[in-house]
């Protein structure tokens, strides 16, 4: 590490690259919202949190015909969740915009605000009452 960036990961407290990436996605996160893009690509819901704040390419980039084209193309960029980002490219369902409350957001979104709990508890108890009453 040069002299210079070993005194700007001190006084950052963390390495200058992370603290450079972490600004900028701030700033991008900030201006997102002020242009009212921060609705999440797979879920359609608004992304409240930088935290939760992921980029993602529509069309997968990787193994293409042209990788190159297709990551740097800022149509091919969307703004996701990082969970729903995750389980879309783990072999989530990457269709219709879930509703909360249903099994598709639960399950394959990983939402786990309170309707999407109960949601998941209704049809958990709803499964298991056609276990033990399959006449009803």
């Amino acid at each position: 590490m040069s002299k210079s960036n070993k005194k700007k990961s001190e006084q950052l407290g963390m390495n200058h690259a992370t603290a450079s990436n972490r600004l900028k996605k701030n700033i991008m996160f900030q201006m997102m919202q002020e242009l009212g893009k921060d609705n999440c690509f797979q879920c359609g819901e608004k992304i409240e949190y930088v935290v939760d704040l992921s980029v993602e390419h529509k069309i997968p980039w990787l193994d293409s015909e042209d990788p190159i084209g297709l990551y740097f193309d800022l149509d091919n960029i969307a703004f996701s969740h990082l969970s729903c980002n995750s389980a879309a490219n783990t072999g989530g369902y990457r269709g219709p915009k879930a509703t909360h409350g249903s099994a598709a957001k639960y399950n394959r979104h990983a939402c786990r605000c309170q309707i999407c709990r109960d949601g998941h508890a209704k049809r958990k108890r709803e499964q298991r009452n056609k276990l033990r009453y399959p006449n009803r």
